[in-house]
């Protein structure tokens, strides 16, 4: 049986950037020093020391994967809050380009509270970190948590806003 709702529910949200809102704190800067040692002389932007991370995956501090495979792992997560209603609502939706985001707005009175518990996270992150994302993670493909860990890699250069909505308790 073809059950393309399982996969478009985890990208038609983002790739789960919300749920970096209920990521436990990670240490400052994870990724910091392996930016340092491996990636010395990139520009932040466009996701380059996202995928100059990656490329050097198995030269990677222990807390910098730890970053990389939260985000991935939460990015998982996220189809859970929506799954029974993207099956309900939106089975039939193709996925890809928010089509199946935009048919469960269009079911937004129908949806479970853990949904549309979902989605207001969504949009809380979206408006606190959609300009650090264009800036620094420009080009990433959404989807397993790419743009989360892409973030989270660069806590350094994300916006105050941002910042708060990632790490609420350290403000």
């Amino acid at each position: 049986m073809n059950r393309p709702w399982r996969n478009a529910a985890l990208a038609a949200f983002a790739a789960g950037l919300w749920l970096a809102l209920a990521a436990p704190a990670f240490s400052d800067d994870p990724c910091a020093g392996d930016i340092q040692s491996l990636c010395q002389g990139i520009p932040a932007g466009g996701a380059r020391i996202y995928y100059c991370l990656k490329s050097n995956w198995n030269n990677l501090s222990d807390a910098c994967k730890a970053t990389f495979d939260q985000a991935n792992r939460l990015a998982r997560e996220v189809s859970l809050d929506c799954q029974a209603d993207v099956f309900s609502w939106c089975q039939g939706v193709p996925p890809g380009q928010g089509r199946i985001l935009s048919c469960l707005i269009s079911h937004y009175d129908d949806l479970s509270s853990g949904c549309v518990d979902g989605l207001a996270k969504l949009r809380q992150f979206q408006d606190a970190c959609s300009a650090d994302a264009a800036a620094l993670c420009a080009g990433m493909p959404v989807g397993e948590g790419r743009v989360i860990a892409c973030l989270l890699a660069q806590r350094s250069q994300l916006s105050p806003a941002c910042r708060s909505v990632l790490r609420p308790r350290d403000q």
